[in-house]
């Protein structure tokens, strides 16, 4: 496998996912938004302008904006609270995910354990993604179950990396992730060796058997601490539910919105 040749491609992915925020934010910013949280959450909960809220909606997952901690929860159970209203647009409900995921409130767990089943595709690839910054090691089950049964390549690759952010200590985790070096998509193959990277801090190139050599003690030693604890036991040994229904919608990238005419 030619890691420079697959690199490229990811990077080419990656470049035309930023286009379409680019353009998105584009179109938001022609309006003044503000430069603190409270002016943000203000647009989130009063501005007509879906372009706007985009913006105070991506805004809002930055970490440094806050004054202190009841501010910042107080933002996240605002986003949490307008992606469950489920009245704002489809690119509206992913960024919320995705700021959610910015923020790294373990509060948001429950809702984006909804999100990584959504029909509408980006959504549910920024869920997966802002799963493994705030969930828990059992979420494992359900990430490894989008990234080899969803038909959709992105979001495959989204869970992959929410495995890699998740840092689960589940030995079939390992195990899949090897399995997916060998995957027939180069893409996959390579969003997998950067899970393994991530996870193990090591790095073993891009050939498997390196890898397995590499992850086998590591499997051995997960698997005997599992054993070890009926806690860990017990939840790695009940398999995650599959969502009710598997299908999904094409990705049609973030979609823009005009604002409403002056009254």
């Amino acid at each position: 496998m030619d890691e420079g040749i697959l690199r490229t491609r990811a990077n080419r992915r990656a470049i035309a996912r930023l286009s379409v925020v680019l353009v998105a934010c584009a179109a938001g910013c022609t309006t003044y938004v503000g430069t603190t949280a409270r002016s943000f959450l203000g647009h989130v909960r009063n501005n007509p302008d879906p372009n706007v809220r985009y913006v105070a909606y991506s805004k809002l997952g930055s970490k440094d904006l806050y004054d202190n901690s009841e501010q910042k929860s107080e933002a996240v159970a605002t986003l949490i609270e307008k992606y469950e209203r489920g009245k704002e647009p489809v690119a509206i409900r992913a960024v919320i995910c995705r700021s959610l995921g910015d923020l790294g409130d373990p509060s948001a767990r429950t809702v984006l354990l909804r999100a990584v089943h959504d029909q509408e595709a980006v959504i549910k690839i920024e869920a997966c993604r802002a799963l493994g910054k705030v969930g828990r090691s059992e979420d494992a089950t359900v990430l490894a179950q989008i990234m080899t049964l969803d038909h959709l390549e992105d979001a495959r690759i989204a869970a992959i990396e929410g495995l890699a952010d998740l840092k689960s200590r589940d030995p079939r985790i390992y195990k899949v992730l090897l399995d997916a070096m060998e995957h027939e998509d180069p893409a996959i193959r390579l969003a997998s060796v950067g899970a393994l990277r991530k996870l193990t801090g090591k790095d073993e190139g891009t050939e498997v058997a390196a890898w397995r050599r590499a992850v086998e003690p590591i499997i051995a030693q997960a698997t005997t601490d599992a054993a070890a604890d009926p806690a860990t036991a017990s939840a790695t040994a009940t398999p995650a539910k599959p969502p009710t229904d598997p299908s999904t919608k094409p990705a049609a990238g973030l979609r823009l919105f005009a604002p409403r005419p002056p009254r």
